[in-house]
C-alpha cells in the first residue's frame, strides 16, 4: 500500500509538529541543566524538517528531503565535532535515522523518476511506512532519551573495545 497525497501531507504534518513538540519539550525540560545534547539535537531536527517544507533544494520532492537528510547529518556530525559531543543515544538513532530515511528517499526517486516506474510494488510500501516509522522512532527518542531498539548499544560495542553503558 503506498500512502497518497493527501495522507502524506498529514502524515508530514504529523512529523513536522512531532519534532517541533520534542524540541519544546526538551527546552523546557532542559532550561537549568548542563547537559543540553537532546536540546541542540531536538532543534536541529526541527528547524531541519520545518524548513525542508518550503525550501526547495530539488524540483522533485524526493530528492529535496533526501538533500535535507544529508545535509542535517552533516550538520549533526559537524556538531559533535565542534563542540566535542560524544555520541549519544539521541545521535545514534537520528544518524541512523536519517541515513536509513536517505536511503529509501533516494531509492523511491530512482524508481519513480530514472526507471520511471508507475506501478506500485514492495518498495513503495517499504518507503511508505518505512519511512514514517523512522521519523516516529527519531521523535520518541527524542523526547524520552532511550535506547528501546538497543541501537545505541549495539553500534557502542561495535566501535569500541570496552563495554558502553546505554543512557536509557
Amino acid at each position: 500500500m503506498y500512502i497518497d497525497a493527501f495522507l502524506g501531507d498529514l502524515l508530514g504534518a504529523f512529523i513536522e509538529w512531532g519534532f517541533l513538540m520534542a524540541f519544546l519539550f526538551n527546552l523546557a525540560v532542559n532550561i537549568n541543566k548542563t547537559d543540553s545534547r537532546v536540546l541542540v539535537l531536538s532543534f536541529i531536527m526541527m528547524i531541519s524538517y520545518f524548513t525542508s517544507g518550503f525550501v526547495k533544494l530539488s524540483v522533485y520532492s524526493y530528492l529535496n528531503w533526501f538533500y535535507f537528510d544529508l545535509l542535517t547529518i552533516a550538520v549533526v556530525l559537524s556538531w559533535m565535532y565542534c563542540a566535542k559531543v560524544a555520541n549519544f543515544c539521541g545521535t545514534t538513532y537520528i544518524l541512523f535515522g536519517l541515513t536509513l530515511n536517505s536511503i529509501l528517499m533516494l531509492s523511491i526517486y530512482i524508481d519513480i523518476f530514472i526507471y520511471e516506474n508507475k506501478s506500485e510494488w514492495f518498495l513503495w510500501t517499504l518507503y511508505s511506512f518505512g519511512v514514517n516509522t523512522v521519523d516516529v522512532t527519531m521523535i520518541l527518542v527524542l523526547l524520552f532519551n532511550k535506547d528501546f531498539l538497543k541501537l545505541h548499544r549495539v553500534v557502542c560495542m561495535n566501535f569500541s573495545k570496552e563495554k558502553v553503558k546505554s543512557f536509557g
